[in-house]
């Protein structure tokens, strides 16, 4: 069955009073320093939980010295020059270099598929 259509709107309306906004704007900046607060606090944690960790169980090295370290690999493999004697022949590969190092099925360093990919 239909529902008939309103003859009247009535209209509601609520008003705060001085105390009450100063209460809700005392509300409102709160809630916005705790949503930035927390995530900066998890990540402060976080940093000290890995670096007490390390210190206290002598985890390797730091990311940052680790990455650096490759990066410098990484950079001096791309300046040596490659040679004839630098690949092994794929089909005659053993799965190490001549100085004893593992090869992948390339005949590159690493064991990965790709070339150089461990």
């Amino acid at each position: 069955m239909p529902k008939a259509k309103p003859t009247q709107v009535i209209v509601h309306r609520l008003e705060l009073q001085e105390k009450e906004r100063d209460l809700l704007e005392l509300y409102v900046a709160g809630r916005t320093a705790k949503n930035l607060v927390e995530p900066i606090t998890a990540g402060v944690t976080a940093y000290v939980a890995y670096k007490t960790s390390k210190h206290l169980y002598d985890w390797g090295d730091d990311l940052f010295s680790t990455i650096s370290k490759n990066m410098e690999k990484a950079r001096q493999m791309r300046e040596e020059k490659l040679t004839k004697d630098s690949f092994e022949n794929p089909l005659k590969n053993d799965g190490f270099a001549d100085d004893g190092t593992p090869t992948n099925i390339f005949g590159l360093p690493g064991w990965g598929i790709w070339p150089g990919v461990l």
